[in-house]
């Protein structure tokens, strides 16, 4: 072993960690906040959804499933929906045996930072998710 190269396999390791595993955890933690905005789009618009259908009249129903988006966007720690759109299989949204699809979009934010910038410039992704429920051939809430 020749006395000049002791002590760089530490320095090699150092070097090679800074420039791959930091790459690669910003990378981790961006993939992890576009899964967490993927279920929150997706529970908000099951829940959405699910409350809509439960209504006598479209505005209280607009109303309430806006509220249930909101709230199941709070719970995954994001603050407000990208869009929030309604289908509805009939004129009257609230008429028995209407189908309602409800679609919700986010955008998650991804992890940058001065050196490392976000892919493509983009500072955040659109994820969508959607829902459909049937109202009760009974209507909505008695």
């Amino acid at each position: 072993m020749f006395a000049s190269e002791s002590g760089r396999a530490s320095l090699e390791f150092l070097t090679a960690a800074i420039v791959l595993l930091i790459p690669i955890m910003f990378l981790g933690m961006s993939l992890s906040s576009i899964y967490n905005a993927t279920l929150a789009a997706e529970t908000a618009a099951r829940n959405a959804a699910r409350v809509f259908v439960d209504e006598v009249s479209v505005e209280d129903a607009a109303a309430r499933a806006e509220t249930a988006v909101m709230i199941a966007l709070a719970n995954h720690g994001l603050s407000q929906p990208l869009s929030i759109q309604r289908q509805c299989s009939e004129s009257s949204c609230v008429a028995p045996g209407s189908v309602v699809t409800i679609r919700v979009g986010v955008a998650p934010p991804l992890i940058t930072s001065g050196l490392f910038p976000s892919s493509l410039g983009l500072s955040s992704v659109p994820v969508y998710a959607e829902a459909t429920a049937m109202v009760s051939r009974y209507g909505g809430a008695p």
